[in-house]
């Protein structure tokens, strides 16, 4: 039975498209170039016209799962208007994210030994420096603290995130309040506190 072939271009969208649905339904088990090219229904040299390798693919999606939460974040802080609600509401959908979509949320940090072709655009880490930016504008973190605060921010919720979609049974409850409670700590611990 002849394979499809695709116009050029078509096939790396189908590729990273077919990715993504396979990262959603089972994280990084199942984003091999054989498995991948099987679904989209071409040879796996065929894969290879596109992506140099099956790490350089991987990276590819992993990039497309980090440019969705990167989006939803933006979504999440565009409708804010006060700093706080702002750079809280960067940390509320990182964890919703990663508590709803579990599979794009393990492949968005999955360790590929290539980077992918270009930056990513949208940018998560973006968002959270401008969201941090914002707190400087208003005299409420040192521009020197920048790094840090991006740092200590981005350990709170990626490890709350890491722990509370665990299945062990001393993870913490991932309720609304839990959450805010986490959030809250998190901003009180960053404004409240600047190196001397």
């Amino acid at each position: 039975m002849k394979k499809k072939t695709y116009h050029h271009g078509n096939l790396e969208e189908a590729l990273l498209q077919v990715g993504m649905k396979e990262a959603k339904a089972t994280g990084s088990r199942k984003l091999g170039v054989t498995q991948l090219a099987r679904l989209v229904d071409v040879t796996p040299m065929a894969v290879y016209r596109h992506f140099p390798s099956g790490e350089n693919l991987k990276a590819a999606i992993s990039q497309q799962a980090r440019e969705e939460l990167a989006r939803r974040m933006a979504t999440a802080v565009a409708q804010e208007a006060d700093v706080k609600k702002r750079f809280m509401a960067t940390g509320r959908e990182y964890i919703r994210f990663g508590l709803e979509e579990p599979g794009l949320f393990s492949v968005a940090f999955v360790n590929c030994s290539e980077l992918p072709s270009r930056p990513d655009n949208p940018s998560a880490r973006t968002i959270l420096h401008d969201a941090i930016l914002d707190l400087c504008n208003e005299g409420l973190v040192k521009t020197e603290e920048v790094e840090s605060v991006a740092h200590f921010a981005w350990s709170i919720v990626h490890g709350f995130t890491m722990l509370a979609g665990d299945a062990d049974s001393y993870r913490p409850e991932a309720h609304a309040e839990g959450i805010e409670e986490v959030l809250e700590r998190a901003w009180l611990g960053i404004t409240r506190y600047s190196k001397k």
